[in-house]
């Protein structure tokens, strides 16, 4: 059993967390996106022949839509890593969900582009996740590394139109990153059909100029929710065994 707790607030959808029996929860639907685009964005990394699969996706082989282009990345994932496809998550119960203001910040023009409402969860809640042991350490590291990069990536976009930000990614860097076997970015941290799968592409010179050409994009979503009460970002969290 594994404790999901909440770095900040987490949120699903404009329409808010689904219920059973009147309880809401998280999908586990939305732990493994998390994992997978992590995976996505190491595996990129770590492998050079992967890296320019993808690398000649969004210069010339695919022909779709942006969303299609983060589909496409990450089906080409699991036909290189099979055993990826495997990884199912348990619905996470959650309690004491509330209404909470949002900002839709535009990282492109480094301004607000409209404001919101959203059903968030911010606290602890029992995870029944049951990751496959050989697979273990390596989404560790996959987790560890795409969320520091995001982090990077986000504090930078953000540091000139939202200064105060900059305290929150500093302390998720310094400490939470370091100090967890598994965070994560989950949930509706981005309006942004694409989500964080493009990131893979951020170190890719020929990729992201393919990018921004071919798709109008950026390997970091144009639009990032952020919380004010909060004073952070949507949908960091990690995930811990309860004896940790």
């Amino acid at each position: 059993m594994f404790r999901l707790e909440t770095i900040s607030p987490l949120a699903v959808g404009e329409e808010g967390f689904p219920r059973r029996h009147g309880r809401p929860y998280l999908p586990g639907a939305a732990l493994r996106e998390a994992f997978l685009t992590a995976a996505l964005a190491y595996s990129v990394r770590r492998d050079e022949a992967f890296a320019a699969e993808m690398r000649r996706l969004v210069q010339h082989a695919y022909k779709g839509s942006v969303a299609g282009l983060a589909a496409e990345m990450e089906a080409a994932l699991l036909q290189r890593q099979p055993e990826l496809a495997a990884l199912s998550f348990a619905d996470v119960e959650l309690t004491g969900v509330e209404l909470e203001p949002v900002l839709v910040y535009d990282t492109r023009h480094s301004e607000e582009a409209r404001h919101s409402e959203l059903e968030t969860f911010t606290g602890v809640s029992d995870a029944a996740v049951a990751l496959p042991p050989e697979l273990e350490t390596w989404l560790s590291a996959a987790a560890r590394s795409y969320s520091e990069a995001l982090a990077t990536a986000e504090s930078k976009a953000l540091a000139s139109g939202l200064p105060a930000n900059q305290n929150s990614y500093q302390k998720l860097k310094a400490r939470v990153l370091k100090d967890s076997p598994w965070p994560l970015r989950a949930g509706y941290w981005t309006p942004d059909p694409q989500g964080g799968r493009l990131l893979a592409l951020a170190r890719i010179e020929a990729a992201v100029t393919a990018l921004a050409r071919r798709f109008e994009a950026t390997p970091l979503p144009r639009h990032v929710l952020f919380a004010p009460r909060a004073g952070a970002s949507l949908g960091w969290l990690v995930l811990r065994r309860e004896n940790d």
